[in-house]
C-alpha cells in the first residue's frame, strides 16, 4: 500500500472509501497510513454515537495496513455496472409479468459471462 492508493475499509458493516495520504512505519514494524475519506456520514455518525455512550474520541487519525484494503476501482466499478444491469433486466422482466423459465435463465446468464 502505498500514498495515493485507492482503500476501503469495512468498518462495522459501514464501507468506506478514501486515499492514502501519508504512510510511516513505526518501531512495531507495522505501516500506518492516513487516510482521506470520502462521503463518511454514516461513519461519523456511529462514531459521535459510540463517542456519547462511552464518552472519549473514537476516531483514529492513522490505520495500522491490515485495517484497510487496496481497491481496484476499474475492476469494482465494472463488477457493480454489471450487477446493476443484470438485476435492472431481471426487475423488467419481472415487471412484464414473464415466466422466467430454465433455458431463458441459462441465456441470461451467458450474457453476463
Amino acid at each position: 500500500m502505498k500514498v495515493n492508493d485507492i482503500v476501503f475499509q469495512d468498518y462495522q458493516g459501514i464501507r468506506r472509501f478514501g486515499v492514502v495520504t501519508d504512510k510511516t512505519t513505526k518501531e512495531d514494524k507495522w505501516a500506518y497510513l492516513k487516510v482521506r475519506w470520502f462521503d463518511d456520514h454514516t461513519y461519523k455518525k456511529a462514531m459521535n454515537l459510540i463517542s456519547q455512550l462511552r464518552g472519549g474520541n473514537h476516531f483514529l487519525d492513522e490505520y495500522r495496513s491490515d485495517q484497510l484494503k487496496v481497491l481496484d476501482v476499474e475492476h469494482e466499478i465494472g463488477a457493480l455496472n454489471k450487477c446493476k444491469k443484470y438485476a435492472n433486466k431481471r426487475r423488467t422482466l419481472k415487471n412484464r409479468s414473464f415466466n422466467l423459465n430454465e433455458s431463458y435463465h441459462r441465456e441470461l446468464e451467458k450474457v453476463f459471462e
